[in-house]
């Protein structure tokens, strides 16, 4: 996910993996691998990638599950189906 963020964000900009590669001191194909999510990337590397593409952080990052919307629609009935069942386990 990171690598295809990357990937997208260099061609913007019009820099090869071989530069790439060149400015993280890292050969061609080890970059060519981390585009495709072939290889972990350190939070270290990411930062990294970020100066060399003059992006903040946050760019390269996917969207947490904090900050992307939840569908709530149907938890009422679940949450009063639990309270019910609670309720008669405590009062027999």
């Amino acid at each position: 996910m990171i690598g295809s963020t990357v990937r997208c964000i260099r061609s913007q900009k019009g820099y090869s993996q071989e530069y790439m590669a060149f400015q993280l001191n890292i050969s061609q194909n080890a970059y060519s691998k981390l585009e495709r999510g072939e290889t972990e990337i350190t939070v270290r590397r990411i930062y990294q990638i970020a100066d060399v593409l003059e992006v903040s952080v946050y760019e390269l990052l996917p969207q947490s599950v904090a900050s992307s919307s939840i569908n709530l629609k149907g938890l009422t009935g679940i949450l009063m189906r639990i309270r019910l069942k609670l309720f008669a386990a405590f009062t027999k």
